[in-house]
């Protein structure tokens, strides 16, 4: 078949969930060699395709092939991580792999092979999708693309819609191909890339996603995104378009399926809302907004609940209780804490550092004074047995280390000052939030 004539790809779920920083157009190409390839998988090693016909395919300046070129070429070195949210649990194979085994191009046209192994599972996948070709081409942003094809892997076409599960944020980034320190606030990922991806979604498919948060204490925590058949879409209150006016609260009630008027009541009266007789104790949350994410919490794993909405009021109104939730709210988040502490404390450390080498690179003689200073046994013997303090300084990490202690203790005092503060009101902050 000619590949202008094939419109979707069949694609391993495993495939879809991909870890590692693919540009927009190398995930459109892989698809699109994927998808040529297909019905040869079983009996071929080498496939070919026309370097025109591929970008055509691509909607692609097929005058620019050079630049196509180095796409394909790429797809060789690229290795990622597969399976990533582990949808498909009976493969415990396929762990990191590369895109592609090899790539050619001669006299305009592509050879490419896939590995062996790979190639089978390809081929013949338990858990899979068919992605629509023509479709991916319409979106711009590489983002969209991406989290179309998460969504779209847990779409459900008899009942015409899906959703994925809840996907940590560090998870969520992975799949995005996003550095662990990048976006270092959810509000910053959220306005650059989760918002502006469903809105490429919903305006350029027939598809809706919407995104639901699950937060510890007052952070966002984990995303699950729902998809639905437009024309099958239920009218729901998170559908509004001033959903995002609401108050913290109610937001989470009414994306957790609560009655717009009952989620901005609970919102309005807090802690009123609640019998008098089930009130928890001052100290046991942080905030009203703590309290009511631990009963949304509470109603994704309760037995025998018809009705989800209703089960969450009560559970706010009589204050239900669930000891294996608690604990587990308390375990992520000491774990938050102690990441968010350590992030904190590195960071700390790197602003300080600088700011200690600026001063050194300033007054060079800072080295030698510190060196005078250094009072611990070891380093202190270090730099006895060198001529300078300078030369031990260069030469042992572990007189560098002390002298720059001394140097940012006793003589960048100033200097150091906002950043000292800074780190102590963030500190101050992550300890009263994981309260």
């Amino acid at each position: 078949m000619l590949l202008e004539n094939i419109d979707q790809v069949i694609k391993a779920s495993p495939a879809i969930q991909i870890q590692g920083k693919m540009t927009h157009l190398q995930r459109r190409a892989w698809n699109v060699l994927l998808a040529n390839a297909y019905n040869e998988l079983p009996h071929k090693e080498i496939h070919s395709v026309g370097m025109v016909e591929l970008a055509a395919k691509l909607g692609f300046d097929s005058g620019n092939q050079e630049y196509l070129k180095e796409t394909l070429e790429a797809l060789v070195d690229f290795t990622v991580k597969w399976n990533v949210l582990g949808k498909d649990e009976r493969d415990d194979e396929w762990g990191v792999a590369a895109l592609l085994a090899e790539a050619k191009i001669k006299n305009g046209i592509c050879s490419y092979a896939f590995a062996p192994t790979l190639r089978h599972k390809l081929h013949n996948p338990r858990i899979y999708s068919k992605l629509n070709l023509r479709l991916q081409n319409q979106f711009k942003g590489q983002y969209a693309l991406i989290l179309w094809e998460v969504c779209f892997d847990y779409f459900d076409t008899d009942r015409g819609q899906g959703e994925t599960p809840f996907i940590p944020l560090e998870t969520f980034k992975e799949l995005m191909g996003i550095e662990a320190d990048g976006y270092k606030t959810f509000k910053a990922l959220n306005q650059t890339l989760i918002k502006p991806a469903i809105k490429e979604i919903n305006d350029l498919t027939a598809y809706y996603v919407e995104v639901e948060h699950k937060r510890i204490g007052r952070k966002v925590a984990e995303l699950k995104f729902r998809i639905t058949k437009v024309k099958q879409l239920p009218i729901q209150e998170s559908l509004f378009p001033d959903i995002e006016n609401l108050p913290p609260v109610a937001l989470e009630l009414v994306q957790a399926r609560v009655d717009r008027e009952m989620a901005e009541k609970i919102a309005e009266q807090e802690w009123e809302f609640i019998t008098p007789a089930k009130l928890p104790p001052p100290d046991a949350y942080p905030d009203f907004l703590a309290y009511v994410a631990e009963k949304i919490e509470m109603s994704l794993s309760a037995p025998n609940v018809a009705n989800r909405a209703g089960y969450i009021i009560e559970a706010v109104r009589e204050n239900y209780q669930d000891e294996r939730v608690r604990k587990a709210r308390q375990v992520r988040a000491e774990k938050l804490k102690e990441q968010a502490l350590q992030n904190l404390t590195e960071s700390f450390y790197i602003k300080r550092n600088n700011i200690v080498r600026q001063a050194i690179q300033a007054d060079p003689m800072l080295i030698e004074k510190a060196g005078k200073r250094v009072e611990t046994y070891h380093p202190r013997k270090r730099i006895e047995e060198y001529d300078t303090a300078t030369q031990a300084y260069q030469d042992s990490s572990m007189v560098k280390v002390a002298i720059e202690e001394v140097i940012a203790d006793e003589f960048c005092q100033d200097l150091l000052a906002p950043v000292v503060a800074a780190y102590e009101d963030e500190k101050a902050r992550i300890l009263a939030d994981a309260q």
